[in-house]
């Protein structure tokens, strides 16, 4: 079996002529067409499972609606706003409902992130606050 077929997908050796995955891990870490922050993702850790679903969802949504728009290309949407709807979040991520409430309502007391709510039976609009880095 040829082994050269191998060395597209996974690099062993430091091969300097392979730009396709030199410096992959350097920086951010990146899912869904945006840098994500290892800060953020520990501060919502602190507050258990639901709520990494929850901001990995937001991270998710706002690379899915503002990846594709020329003025957002390359550049940081972590700030903006999105909505939160429950069919997306229980498909992709398993939350309920009222399990979205309840940390939306703790996250933000708290300061990690902001939402709006817009009346009863409409989705709420949700971004992150918190620092992308620890500041002193």
């Amino acid at each position: 079996m040829n082994n050269n077929i191998y060395k597209h997908y996974i690099t062993i050796d430091d091969d300097k002529d392979d730009q396709k995955y030199n410096c992959n891990f350097k920086g951010d870490v990146h899912f869904m067409m945006g840098p994500l922050s290892i800060y953020q993702f520990n501060q919502f850790a602190n507050y258990g499972l639901c709520a990494v679903r929850l901001w990995q969802y937001i991270r998710t949504k706002q690379g899915l609606t503002y990846g594709h728009k020329k003025e957002y290309k390359g550049k940081d949407t972590s700030h903006l706003f999105v909505y939160i709807d429950n069919k997306n979040l229980y498909d992709w991520f398993g939350l309920h409902q009222p399990t979205k409430w309840k940390y939306l309502k703790r996250l933000s007391d708290d300061g990690l992130l902001e939402y709006e709510t817009r009346g009863q039976g409409k989705m709420p609009l949700v971004r992150i606050i918190s620092p992308k880095k620890k500041i002193n």
